[in-house]
C-alpha cells in the first residue's frame, strides 16, 4: 500500500500520496451535478472558475500556473504515457482529484467524444484597466479587438492566430462569446493562457482610449477600404474584427482610421472572421 499524509485545503482535509499528489474519491452524483452546473455563464460568472477538457488544455493552464481546484478523470481509460506526465503534475496540484465512469464523463463534458479529463480552473486574472496600462507603455503594439464575433469556435481560432503571430493582446467586445465558452476554450488549443484576453462593455471607449496611447484603429472591411496588398502597419495597432454578416459596428468605424480588406482573387463569396483576422495577423507580422 502507497504510504499517505493529509494536508488542508481551505480547511478541509484531502488524503495525499508522500510524492505530493492527491488520491483520487469517486466522483459523486451531488458532485457531477456542481460541476455540470458549470457549463452556464451565470454560474462561471458567479463562481470565477470554468471548466477545461483535455490533456493539451490542462498542461496549458498547469504551465499558466492557473489555481487548478477540481481534477477528474476517467478511471477506464487508458492514459498515454505523454499525458500520465500531465496526470501526474495535476494530482499534485488539484484540491482535489476524482475518478469518474465514461457514462460520468460524457455527462460532465461537452464534446461527443471524452477526452478522459476535465478540470475546473480559476478565470486568469487579467482585468481591462490592467491591460490597457501595459498596452499603453508600449513604443509597438499589435492588438486584435473583436466587434460581434458571436461564434465561440472563430473566436477561439482568432485567440489562437493571435497567439501564434505574437499579438500582445485580445480585447472581446460587445456581442462576442463568452470568453470562458468550452467551445471557446477548446478552440484556443491553449492559447487562451498565453496572453491577455479580456472582454469590455464598451468596446468604443476601449479603442479610444488606445488612441490615446498612439495605436491608430484599423478596421477589416468588406468594400470601400484600403487593401491589404502594400500596407504599411502602424507601429501601435488596433485591428478590428467584425462579425461575419454585419461587419464592423458604426460606433467603432465612427472613431476608425483606416479601412482595410483583404482582396479577392477567386470566386468565394467570403472569409469567416477567423480566417480574415489570421490573414491580417500574417501580413502585419512578415511586415515587422
Amino acid at each position: 500500500m502507497r504510504a499517505v499524509r493529509t494536508v488542508l485545503f481551505y480547511g478541509h482535509a484531502a488524503p495525499t500520496l508522500l510524492d505530493g499528489s492527491t488520491m483520487a474519491d469517486s466522483l459523486s452524483k451531488a458532485k457531477l451535478s456542481s460541476l455540470r452546473k458549470l457549463h452556464h455563464k451565470k454560474v462561471r460568472d458567479s463562481e470565477n472558475q470554468f471548466l477545461i477538457e483535455g490533456w493539451h488544455l490542462l498542461e496549458a493552464a498547469i504551465e499558466a500556473d492557473l489555481p487548478l481546484r477540481t481534477l477528474v478523470y476517467d478511471e477506464s481509460r487508458k492514459v498515454l504515457e505523454s499525458d500520465q506526465k500531465v496526470m501526474t503534475m495535476a494530482t499534485q496540484r488539484a484540491e482535489a482529484v476524482y475518478s469518474a465512469g465514461e457514462s460520468q464523463m460524457k455527462a460532465l463534458g461537452e464534446t461527443k467524444t471524452s477526452s478522459g479529463v476535465v478540470a475546473l480552473v480559476d478565470r486568469p486574472s487579467e482585468d481591462w484597466d490592467s491591460v490597457e496600462t501595459l498596452l499603453a507603455e508600449r513604443e509597438e503594439g499589435f492588438v486584435v479587438v473583436l466587434d460581434g464575433v458571436s461564434d465561440p469556435g472563430n473566436c477561439g481560432s482568432i485567440i489562437r492566430a493571435c497567439d501564434w503571430f505574437g499579438a500582445d493582446a485580445v480585447i472581446l467586445g460587445e456581442g462576442c462569446s463568452d470568453r470562458e465558452n468550452g467551445k471557446l476554450v477548446r478552440a484556443t488549443m491553449g492559447s487562451l493562457f498565453h496572453l491577455p484576453v479580456v472582454s469590455v462593455d464598451r468596446i468604443a471607449d476601449s479603442l479610444r482610449g488606445l488612441q490615446k496611447s498612439g495605436y491608430r484603429v484599423v478596421a477589416s472591411s468588406l468594400s470601400e477600404a484600403e487593401t491589404l496588398q502594400g500596407y504599411q502597419w502602424p507601429r501601435k495597432t488596433a485591428l478590428v474584427v467584425g462579425n461575419e454578416a454585419r461587419g464592423v459596428s458604426d460606433a467603432v468605424y465612427e472613431i476608425t482610421d483606416t479601412r482595410l480588406r483583404i482582396p479577392k482573387t477567386g470566386k468565394a463569396e467570403s472569409l469567416n472572421a477567423a480566417m480574415a483576422a489570421s490573414v491580417m495577423l500574417g501580413h502585419w507580422r512578415m511586415g515587422v
